[in-house]
């Protein structure tokens, strides 16, 4: 029964999407965190999730979210749980629209990865709005220019994500 459950080919995807996660996750903590363009960082979380779930589906794109969401929220502390639910959501919702409404090409995606900034930027400043009393206008100012500055650093996600699918197809 387990031999049914654990197939080469599926543990190789795992693997292969662990190391993409944990290489993401290096580069966000490290290389992201340090950089800062017109005093916002860099995200590119959000953009992960679409691609894998723009090219591994919805249920891989859901299930890669929340392993991403968990060791994200590891890394922001302040988050409080933040990516473990948007993350996955951001994921399972990138595969269903590649798979039911929008092609793969890289245009959708930079469409899918916008609206993924923008949700997270809203869901991040959400708290700060609400229960701290920040103004609302420097909050989405911030979100704004957090979108801006994230969109660009989103298109290598794009080519490796297609590129890993692609082999994986051919193995």
């Amino acid at each position: 029964m387990w031999r049914d459950l654990i197939r080469k080919d599926r543990l190789r995807s795992i693997l292969l999407l662990a190391l993409y996660l944990a290489l993401t996750l290096l580069a966000q903590n490290t290389l992201f965190a340090r950089l800062r363009l017109w005093d916002v960082r860099v995200i590119v979380l959000p953009a992960l999730m679409v691609a894998v779930g723009m090219f591994r589906g919805p249920i891989w794109g859901g299930v890669f979210g929340i392993f991403a969401g968990f060791f994200a929220d590891m890394g922001y502390p302040e988050t409080m749980m933040l990516f473990l639910f948007l993350l996955p959501l951001l994921g399972y919702v990138g595969g269903m629209l590649s798979e039911h409404l929008m092609n793969r090409g890289i245009l959708p995606f930079l469409v899918l990865t916008l609206f993924a900034l923008l949700i997270t930027a809203f869901v991040q400043l959400f708290r700060l709005w609400v229960f701290h009393g920040t103004p609302l206008g420097p909050l989405l100012l911030t979100g704004l220019k957090q979108t801006a500055v994230s969109l660009p650093f989103a298109i290598p996600f794009y080519f490796i994500s297609k590129a890993v699918n692609r082999r994986e197809r051919a193995v």
